[in-house]
């Protein structure tokens, strides 16, 4: 498994990083300017990311009857981690106006890579089935608490009352998109072709430019020291998340496969698009871009290093 597992991070990541680097050599080089990384900041948040969610849940049959145990197990972990970094990081992140980066940082995981790649790579359609069982709801989750989170510390800014926050949460174009693809799967609605066609060409637009985003958003000067925020944010999500919901799902009796599946959604690296989502409410998207490239470095020894300990203690098999 030692194998399987340093193969399948180095086959899933190295082509993220290349993309990712190539926007950091274009940004650098000039050919990328600020308005362009600000536009294409909001081609993401306002229409790409918005069709490729609401066709992926659109497409989908919500189906809580598959492992009932384990859905309402892993969606609590991943949710009520996320809510414990919330009560953390005044302790951690004296800065107010970097609380929201930091708490996206900490907690929102690219479960497409960590999760339903490596399960299905380890453990082949078991186990892609069994990360599947959570994704689409943590993902409703996810979006509307990204963008609530970071409203919440946009501008650094304490005179918004609840009711604004939310609303402007709730008329967010990734929000609408995740609640009309749940709505479509919900009555199983059949899609035309043509908008099927369409949002797969969206797809493909939306990885490569959110790479780019990434990627050009990187402050390298910044990480020869990375910051105490940076490091903090990326432990607490690649070894404080797994190693605290690793130990409630074995006290609950969850062994072998189920825990296995468990770990790799909560050690997932921060994912990418998280840059992308701080851009766009104004926060330091430097400090965005540099915890996704700590955490996902951090997570080629954490992912690798879990699996091998957890088989050795004989929880997995």
């Amino acid at each position: 498994m030692t194998a399987t597992a340093f193969g399948i991070i180095l086959t899933g990541l190295l082509p993220v990083y290349a993309i990712a680097a190539l926007g950091y050599v274009l940004r650098q080089r000039a050919v990328l300017s600020e308005p362009f990384m600000a536009d294409s900041a909001k081609l993401i948040f306002n229409f790409a990311a918005p069709a490729t969610l609401f066709l992926a849940l659109a497409g989908t049959t919500p189906d809580t009857n598959a492992a009932p145990e384990f859905l309402v197990t892993s969606l609590a972990l991943l949710i009520g981690l996320t809510l414990l970094a919330c009560v953390l990081t005044p302790v951690v992140v004296p800065e107010r106006h970097h609380r929201g980066v930091f708490i996206q940082g900490a907690t929102r995981g690219n479960l497409l890579v960590a999760g339903l790649v490596f399960a299905h790579a380890i453990f082949g359609l078991e186990g892609l089935a069994l990360a599947s069982v959570p994704l689409g709801l943590y993902v409703v989750f996810n979006n509307i608490f990204s963008v609530w989170i970071l409203k919440r510390y946009q501008d650094n800014r304490t005179d918004i009352s609840p009711w604004q926050a939310w609303r402007d949460t709730l008329a967010s174009p990734i929000v609408i998109a995740v609640f009309a693809g749940y709505l479509c799967s919900a009555l199983e609605l059949s899609l035309p072709t043509a908008l099927v066609e369409t949002g797969d060409l969206l797809a493909k637009l939306t990885v490569p430019l959110i790479l780019i985003n990434v990627g050009g958003s990187f402050d390298l000067k910044q990480l020869r020291r990375p910051g105490a925020i940076t490091w903090a944010a990326a432990i607490y999500k690649c070894l404080c998340m797994p190693v605290a919901g690793v130990a409630v799902a074995y006290i609950l009796g969850f062994r072998n496969i189920e825990l296995a599946v468990i770990f790799l959604l909560l050690s997932a690296p921060t994912s990418m698009i998280s840059v992308v989502f701080t851009r766009m409410f104004g926060g330091d998207s430097a400090l965005a871009a540099n915890i996704v490239l700590i955490s996902s470095l951090l997570s080629f020894v954490t992912i690798a290093a879990g699996l091998v300990t957890l088989q050795s203690l004989g929880w997995i098999l």
